[in-house]
Parts: C-alpha cells; sequence; structure tokens
C-alpha cells in the first residue's frame, strides 16, 4: 500500500474540498432543517461526493483516452484550476462556491444533500481533477493503485463528514475568524500543490515534444508535490 500517495491525495482533496470553508454554506442552505436532517444531510453528501470522486477516479483514464487527452495536459489544466481555487481560498471568497439564488434554491428543496452540497461544493471541478489525474497513473493488473486511491478519498469524504456533522459546534468554537484563517492555510497548500503539478505537466509536455525522457520520475500527477510538505511545516504564518 502506497502510504506516502494516500498522503498525498487525501491533503489534495482536503485543501481542495476546505471542509471548514464549507462549514458556514452547509449551514446556510440547511437552516430551515431540524438537527437530525441537518445530520442526515451532511452523510449522504459525503457518501454522495465519495460515489462521485470514485467515479472518475475509476474511468478518468477511459475518458482521457476517449477525448486525446495526454496526462500532461489533464497536469497543466489541472494545476490552474487548482491554482485559481487556492488563490480564491486565500482571499476567503467562500461565498463563490455558490451563489446567493443557488443557496435560497437549496433551501426550499426536500434535501440539498446531492445538490449543491456533493456537487459542486464537496466534489466539485478541482477534485474530479485530481481524480482524473491520478486514474490516469494506475499501473495495469496493479489493484493496489485503486485502492490506495479509494482509501485516501474515503479518509476525505470520512474528515469532511465529521466536519460538518459538527458544523454548529465548529462554528461557535472557531469564529469567523479562525475558520478564515484555516482556510487561507489550506488555500496556500493548494496553490503550492498547484504550482508542482503544473510543473511536472510542462515538463512532459516539453519531453514529448523534444522526445527526450522528462527530468522527473513518473510519478502520479501531484505526488511530487509531498517534498513540500516538510517545508510547509516551518512556515511563520
Amino acid at each position: 500500500m502506497d502510504i506516502p500517495g494516500i498522503l498525498t491525495i487525501f491533503v489534495s482533496l482536503i485543501a481542495l474540498i476546505d471542509p471548514l470553508g464549507t462549514v458556514g454554506i452547509f449551514l446556510a442552505i440547511t437552516c430551515n432543517d431540524s438537527t437530525a436532517v441537518r445530520k442526515r444531510t451532511a452523510l449522504l453528501g459525503c457518501v454522495y461526493a465519495f460515489c462521485i470522486l470514485i467515479l472518475f477516479l475509476g474511468f478518468g483514464g477511459s475518458i482521457l483516452s476517449f477525448f486525446g487527452i495526454t496526462v500532461s495536459a489533464v497536469q497543466v489544466g489541472g494545476g490552474l484550476i487548482l491554482a485559481k481555487i487556492g488563490l480564491d481560498l486565500i482571499d476567503v471568497k467562500l461565498e463563490s462556491k455558490s451563489s446567493p439564488a443557488e443557496e435560497r434554491d437549496a433551501v426550499v428543496r426536500d434535501s440539498s444533500a446531492f445538490f449543491p452540497l456533493a456537487m459542486p461544493l464537496l466534489a466539485g471541478p478541482g477534485a474530479m481533477t485530481v481524480a482524473i489525474a491520478e486514474s490516469s497513473h494506475f499501473r495495469d493488473g496493479h489493484w493496489s493503485d485503486l485502492l490506495s486511491a479509494t482509501i485516501a478519498v474515503a479518509l476525505a469524504c470520512f474528515v469532511t463528514w465529521i466536519v460538518l456533522d459538527k458544523a454548529i459546534l465548529i462554528q461557535k468554537v472557531l469564529g469567523k475568524s479562525g475558520t478564515n484563517a484555516i482556510t487561507r492555510i489550506m488555500g496556500f497548500i493548494l496553490v503550492c500543490i498547484a504550482a508542482q503539478m503544473t510543473i511536472v505537466g510542462i515538463q512532459g509536455v516539453i519531453a514529448s515534444v523534444t522526445h527526450t525522457p522528462p527530468p522527473l520520475p513518473n510519478k502520479d500527477s501531484i505526488s511530487a508535490a509531498v517534498s513540500i510538505v516538510p517545508w510547509l511545516t516551518n512556515i511563520s504564518i
């Protein structure tokens, strides 16, 4: 089992999903629900998000092949998307995850677990991009790759469920300032991962054009970003 790979995917998904940043929106779209209904919505939303990401994880390679998209293109395009999301998180633009009209719409629905909670709040474009990029690196006949990625997705969804299940308590403890601070930190980590992902993608494009071996070993789309994690721990904010 690839422990570093699991941690890499897990950190990336947590930064993308941003459970703490989603708390406010989750409470807004469930404002008319009882505590029991709110907890059920949180659980179903995370289950739906897990299913969506596993779908892209299992068939991501086939999707790339069907549209003739290279892994390097996914790395570059995905890196740009992740960078945009990360910068938005640094600016604490939480309202960008869903418009006021979508939030009002969700309140009157019988259940907002699938939309807008599971998609696009939890399993959004960034998380889907990570899943597709990871699937393109699965080795034929190596079920351990899929198992490791599935474990990472399951852990990310589980942590998200815990946070949303305790949304009211977390909001009271952290307050708006605390939530915004953590969101900014996750946004910074996500921008760093996006930068590394884009660099690896550009190197792959250059290697394919010049017909030279890529300067970096063939890792999954974002595993190279693991090297920045120890460095991040030394940053004082």
